[in-house]
């Protein structure tokens, strides 16, 4: 009987010292939304459907602002760094922050025959709003 009440104690311990873990790490890391999160925040703001964009290149880059350079780095969505060898993106006329995590979107449309035409969206990468299109 002891050592099941004893077995008992060490397993309730385990799982609250385990809880306290997990819910330490979920509110200390960033969490961004996936790509098709972006898309579908884009899909719901009324300016495209998914018949548009059915047809269509649509392309995303999970980007991190640097002001004082107005730059952004590419960043990998599974490890939220950047590559190696960064890839920079010169940033619009916007308001965002240093370091903010925002998804470049940019959809091509053909038009007639040869011709295209291009829309870029940005979609705040933690949040889901869309911050210019």
């Amino acid at each position: 009987m002891k050592k099941i009440a004893s077995l008992t104690i060490a397993l309730f311990s385990i799982g609250g010292i385990s809880a306290i873990l997990i819910g330490y790490d979920y509110f200390t890391s960033t969490h961004v939304i996936s790509k098709e999160q972006a898309i579908e925040i884009l899909t719901k703001s009324g300016q495209w459907t998914p018949q548009d964009l059915s047809n269509d290149t649509i392309d995303a880059e999970l980007l991190q602002a640097k002001l004082s350079n107005r730059v952004a780095f590419v960043i990998n969505p599974t490890t939220l760094s950047p590559d190696p060898s960064p890839q920079l993106v010169t940033l619009p006329s916007f308001n965002v922050q240093e370091n903010q995590l925002f998804w470049s979107i940019t959809i091509k449309k053909q038009l007639e025959g040869q011709e295209y035409r291009e829309w870029r969206y940005f979609v705040d990468a933690t949040n889901g709003t869309l911050l210019k299109s």
